[in-house]
This record gives C-alpha cells, structure tokens and sequence, in this order.
C-alpha cells in the first residue's frame, strides 16, 4: 500500500474551551488534534456523509402541547390528573421520549 504524503494543511477556528476539552479527551485516548481530525474526514469519506446522525433538537413545548391534546381527546375533561402530571414531567426531563408518553397517557385511559 502506498501512503500519501501528508502535505495538505487546514486552518479552524473554534472556541478555546472546546479545543481545550476536545484535546484533553484526545490525550486521554493517546490520539492527537491532527489524527483525530483524519480520523473524521476518512470516516466521512467512507461513509459517504457524516458518520454520525445530525438532526434538530425536537421543541420539547410543542411536544408537550400534543401531550395535553392527547389527554384531552382521550376523555380528560380539560385536568390533567396526577398521573398524567407525573408522565409529562418525565417526558419534560427528558427521562422518557414522546412515544412512551403518548403510550402511557393512552394507557391510562384504557
């Protein structure tokens, strides 16, 4: 196999604290900056894209909204009980996602 001469150079800019982070998990893990970087780039290549999901966050309110209509139109008469109270809380910490939710709310209307 033959190796490329590494000569190509690339200059970024970011803030000091996430270099200073990045790098200290990077030593920890016996890589540096560069490699860790070329690590990155052939995954991309490999890939075909980036070798991680990237996606919005979701907008926790809005989520919480159809949680309370989903009451509403399983028979809550406009109050939310105090078990459905506990669900969206764990819902709003994010201990459980949307889907398990809307199943234990529908579960308690079962």
């Amino acid at each position: 196999m033959v190796r490329e001469t590494k000569n190509e150079l690339i200059h970024i800019r970011i803030e000091p604290n996430v270099k200073q982070q990045s790098e200290e998990i990077l030593n920890s893990l016996g890589i540096n900056m560069s490699y860790a970087v070329s690590l990155f780039l052939n995954q991309i290549i490999l890939r075909n894209g980036f070798p991680f999901s990237i996606e919005l966050p979701k907008d926790k309110s809005t989520e919480a909204e159809k949680l309370a209509s989903i009451i509403e139109s399983t028979g809550g008469n406009g109050k939310v009980d105090e078990k459905n109270k506990k669900i969206i809380h764990l819902f709003a910490k994010g201990d459980i996602d949307y889907e398990t939710a809307v199943f234990a709310i529908k579960r308690n209307f079962a």
